[in-house]
């Protein structure tokens, strides 16, 4: 058996200046690659330079592809066999199974051929007519990526010294490129989510309150795409006054738990001073003891979303005639207002005296127009957080709170003369005009064993203050209280239809 042949190592290190050079250029980084391996193997004298990518490691077996070559002569050429696409190679020569740890730990292997001992892997080697071959492990991240490969056909050459350091420069490269390939390839994937979901993505340390916004969470509040540092309170300074601090109890109630993910709509202040509805999406990521190491997600815009539930809450619970609540959303309101059990509260059933008139003798437009301007003068007569709904034909339900029950019966009165002393103009060019009056009956809203039955009780006791009402004359005012002093006849008694 001849010596084996040292390769020439300054012409190898000639080659890695050039190859690093198309590396690190900003082009497709497998372009690079191959360029690199042509230099490599012009310098070397190989037949063949390949990179095997490592699919995946099994127990017992490991599945490679061939995804890089450059051949001396195209009768080396092996890139395009159907054997070398996703192929696995069995661990059945302890060999090549000691071989593949090795690499796993990132050693590097050279073999002349002729003095390798008989097995599976010699066998192999020569019949690809190779004589010698070198293999170095691509390390990406600390794991095995893959293998750079060089097999001379010709010749006995011994990789070592010189010549086998510049190979781990060279695997050095190719690693370098792959990882910013593969840093490449998520930030255009985040930029592309972003783009088609309209969203930012963020993290912040808990402990020191650092931040990291990307570039499209940047620009919609307004900094530069490289902005050095935002600071955790300015970044919630972007958040609406009103939903900050439902954002930092959130905060708070999730780094203090063993929870890790949650979710939250806020209203962000964006670079134009615009309010938009945006959903914050947060996952906690926690160390070995629990501890929260890091806070990170999304924020994405929802102002369609609120858009259409504002539509769909408007549908749902809000009379389409007269605008108000209808019987849904006063049970809502009646929830919402009931929260606070120490202030009394009180329902007011209001009903239009002889309506059906007004239908008969100018038609149901009529009749629907004068409802409307009828919810218009009662809504401008009662406070932004009193309720007001429509519970169907001229019956309507007003919900005040904080008063007491003389204060409640001011009230009740200052709707009826407001409604009595102004007929309502229905079309001002043909002049109607329509004078009404409503009767009115109160009742408390109590501390029941359920909120749906204390709704139900008072609004059954305030028709029967109303029904008292129209039976002492209409265009009045009673509560439920006053029942028993009412003077003249049952005053439970119906009075006649409208």
């Amino acid at each position: 058996m001849p010596d084996p042949i040292a390769p020439d190592a300054p012409r190898l290190l000639a080659a890695l200046a050039s190859g690093s050079q198309a590396v690190m250029e900003p082009r497709f980084w497998g372009d690079g690659v191959d360029r690199l391996l042509a230099y490599l193997g012009e310098a070397c004298g190989a037949s063949r330079i390949w990179i095997f990518q490592t699919i995946e490691l099994q127990d017992d077996a490991v599945v490679q592809d061939y995804v890089f070559e450059w051949a001396s002569q195209p009768r080396y050429r092996q890139l395009t066999q159907k054997r070398f696409r996703f192929f696995t190679t069995f661990f059945d020569d302890p060999i090549y199974r000691e071989m593949v740890a090795a690499r796993q730990r990132g050693e590097a292997h050279g073999f002349v051929v002729e003095a390798m001992p008989a097995g599976p892997l010699r066998q192999n080697l020569e019949s690809q007519a190779i004589r010698s071959m070198v293999t170095v492990p691509i390390m990406v991240n600390g794991r095995w990526w893959g293998t750079l490969g060089i097999d001379d056909c010709e010749r006995p050459l011994d990789w070592q010294g010189t010549g086998l350091q510049a190979l781990r420069v060279a695997t050095e490269l190719i690693a370098s490129a792959i990882y910013r390939q593969q840093l490449t390839s998520r930030r255009r994937q985040i930029e592309l989510f972003q783009r088609v979901t309209d969203c930012g993505i963020w993290e912040v340390d808990p402990r020191s309150g650092a931040t990291w916004c990307s570039r499209a969470l940047l620009r919609t509040l307004g900094y530069p795409d490289d902005y050095a540092r935002l600071p955790i309170r300015r970044l919630l300074a972007h958040i609406a006054r009103e939903d900050r601090q439902r954002l930092w109890q959130r905060l708070r109630r999730c780094l203090c738990s063993t929870s890790c993910s949650w979710r939250l709509d806020v209203r962000l202040i964006t670079e134009r001073g615009e309010t938009r509805w945006h959903e914050i999406v947060a996952e906690v990521v926690r160390g070995p003891s629990q501890n929260a190491q890091s806070l990170a997600g999304l924020i994405i815009d929802v102002s369609q979303r609120k858009q259409g539930e504002e539509r769909a809450l408007v549908a749902a619970e809000y009379d389409e005639l007269t605008g108000t609540l209808n019987r849904r959303g006063l049970w809502r309101h009646l929830d919402e207002t009931l929260v606070d059990d120490h202030a009394p509260h009180h329902l007011l059933l209001l009903d239009i005296d002889h309506f059906k008139p007004v239908n008969d003798r100018h038609g149901h437009p009529a009749g629907d127009a004068l409802l409307r301007l009828l919810a218009q003068r009662l809504g401008g007569e009662l406070r932004a957080h009193d309720g007001l709904a429509r519970l169907g034909g001229e019956e309507f339900v007003i919900v005040v709170s904080g008063l007491a029950q003389p204060e409640v019966l001011q009230i009740a009165e200052r709707l009826r003369t407001c409604i009595a002393d102004a007929p309502f103009q229905l079309e001002a060019e043909t002049a109607l005009t329509i004078p009404i009056t409503v009767s009115l009956g109160i009742a408390s809203l109590p501390n029941a064993s359920t909120r749906r039955h204390g709704h139900t009780l008072a609004i059954a006791q305030a028709d029967q203050a109303l029904y008292a009402a129209k039976h002492a004359g209409r265009n009045r005012a009673v509560g439920y209280w006053q029942l028993s002093d009412l003077a003249g006849g049952d005053a439970r008694m119906e009075p006649t239809a409208d």
